[in-house]
């Protein structure tokens, strides 16, 4: 599993204080598991940013890789397409190349904590 988090997301502050921890502290443990990259993509970032969040699925047992799009009004469409697969894995690389290492997301995270609790 392969995730990049917009930093104003992870900034928009939903419940309290601690709740908000709990969130940043659950998110760091999912990072550390062997199977698991998150990035996070910053706020003042230099490069691509999508307009919509999309999910690139890599399946097994002989499933096409497929994409799966959300817009803002709910709404998803997926595509075991190439060519859309193809543009969407081209989109997600860009946001990775752009997006924090993963090695860093921790270290953002309880800067983050430290920021909601002063």
């Amino acid at each position: 599993m392969r995730a990049v988090l917009y930093e104003p997301a992870l900034r928009y502050v939903v419940g309290d204080t601690d709740l908000m921890r709990e969130q940043y502290e659950e998110i760091a443990r999912l990072a550390s598991l062997p199977n698991v990259s998150v990035q996070v993509l910053p706020q003042t970032l230099r490069g691509y940013l999508s307009v919509h969040d999309f999910t690139v699925l890599h399946l097994d047992d002989g499933m096409p890789t497929s994409v799966q799009v959300d817009n803002a009004w709910g709404a998803a469409s997926v595509s075991d397409k190439p060519r859309e697969v193809g543009r969407f894995t081209r989109k997600f690389n860009a946001l990775t190349a752009s997006a924090l290492p993963p090695e860093d997301t921790p270290e953002f995270l309880q800067q983050l904590t430290r920021e909601i609790t002063k």
